[in-house]
């Protein structure tokens, strides 16, 4: 038998091989640490990966500061939106009948309204139909009425259907939307704009560069998406620009301009515009290409938004080309007047600036002072306020012995690429 003490030493042997080497618990300790640090570094990442999709997501939908309009759907071949004002029925039906019975358009069918609104402030009733003419062709109709004819409604343009796809506004600019059909207004202040937005949009403006002066509309109206706006006789749908805004949530935040178009075009007897696009710039003229079959001829106006480009002398038929003198070239002169104050003179090109001379002298003082407008008729149009066209700005105050002024073009002729041609809207000479 063993005694105790052989025992003891023996089981201590057994326990050697199984005994912790040094700092056995620190190094589990550390690879614990190690597999913590580990999972929290994943889990900031799979965090960080979910906040960069969510933010990619709001911009996708639009989120921030320069939110994007969502088209509604084409209803055919036709604008699919709402309508704009309380769309009195028995307004739409008059409408109807009135598109009926003009011209050789109607019976029309399958109506619907854009506009229509009763007691506006400027025009008594205003409404804008779409529908198919006899033919089947989708057409785009402008209404108004005024007290002139214990306030009938009477059609004012007749348009095929606009693009439904691409369409953001649709506008009618026109001196014509008073009084009887085809008659201009003898207001001074007788054009009228009308612009109508897509859903979306909660305010418009109009604006034109015969005047400085804006309008922009109230985004909480009923009818915000709609604007009517007076302006003097000499403003065109060419010299006109609508924009559409877009009221943001934030309280105090800046509207967001959403879109800038020009203006669509005027009533069925305005100077009708036949776009042209620049080909070539030489020396003093430039050569713009037309549709052929239009009724361009010489003399007649070649405009942008901003005013003026020049007058077309030559026309070549085959090619459906015209030349036009730019209001800087010494081929250019014509009458012109001060815009307010209806200063008379003329103007004239000297081939690298222009000046407005034989302005009268005496004893009654023409005042012309440093950025006032002056103004170019349109052979097209009824008189010489109706679609005049801002050819320049004074340069400076004309001194009052003096029969001229220097002016500076309110076009840039350096970086025309389209302009409109104003032609006569019965496609004869103006």
């Amino acid at each position: 038998m063993h005694s105790q003490i052989e025992l003891r030493d023996r089981l201590a042997a057994l326990a050697e091989p199984v005994k912790p080497v040094e700092d056995y618990e620190d190094k589990v300790m550390r690879r614990s640490r190690r597999l913590r640090w580990r999972r929290r570094m994943t889990a900031g990442a799979a965090a960080a990966v979910c906040v960069a999709v969510l933010v990619t997501m709001f911009r996708v939908v639009g989120v921030g500061s320069s939110p994007q309009l969502a088209a509604p759907p084409p209803d055919g071949p036709f604008l699919g939106w709402s309508a704009v004002g309380d769309v009195d029925a028995s307004l739409v039906r008059e409408a109807t009948d009135v598109w009926d019975s003009a011209g050789t358009g109607g019976p029309h069918t399958a109506v619907r309204a854009l506009v229509a609104t009763r007691n506006h402030q400027q025009l008594h009733s205003i409404a804008v139909l779409q529908g198919y003419d006899k033919q089947g062709v989708a057409r785009l109709a402008f209404f108004t009425s005024d007290a002139s004819a214990a306030k009938a409604l009477r059609l004012r343009a007749d348009r095929p259907a606009p693009d439904p796809v691409t369409t953001q506004v649709i506008s009618l600019v026109s001196p014509r939307l008073t009084g009887p059909v085809g008659v201009v207004s003898t207001d001074g202040w007788g054009t009228y704009a009308i612009a109508v937005a897509m859903p979306g949009v909660t305010a418009v403006r109009v604006s034109n560069t015969v005047i400085d002066d804006e309008m922009i509309g109230e985004p909480n109206a009923q009818t915000s998406r709609l604007i009517v706006k007076g302006f003097p006789l000499n403003a065109t749908a060419q010299t006109t620009t609508v924009s559409g805004f877009i009221k943001p949530n934030r309280p105090l935040a800046k509207m967001t301009k959403v879109f800038e178009v020009p203006g669509d075009g005027g009533a069925d007897d305005d100077a009708r515009a036949v776009p042209g696009k620049v080909l070539t710039k030489t020396g003093q003229q430039i050569v713009v290409a037309f549709q052929q079959n239009q009724a361009v001829r010489r003399g007649q106006l070649a405009v942008v938004t901003k005013g003026l480009v020049g007058r077309v002398t030559a026309i070549d038929v085959t090619r459906g080309e015209a030349t036009i003198d730019l209001v800087t070239s010494t081929g250019f002169a014509g009458p012109a007047h001060t815009d307010i104050s209806d200063v008379p003179g003329s103007v004239r090109g000297t081939g690298t600036s222009l000046v407005m001379e034989r302005i009268p002298t005496g004893e009654k003082v023409y005042t012309v002072t440093a950025g006032n407008r002056v103004l170019v008729p349109d052979p097209c149009q009824p008189n010489d306020q109706v679609g005049a066209v801002t050819v320049g700005r004074a340069s400076s105050d004309k001194a009052a012995e003096a029969s001229s002024v220097e002016l500076a073009p309110t076009v840039d002729l350096t970086h025309l690429r389209e302009v409109s041609i104003m032609t006569s809207p019965t496609g004869g000479d103006c």
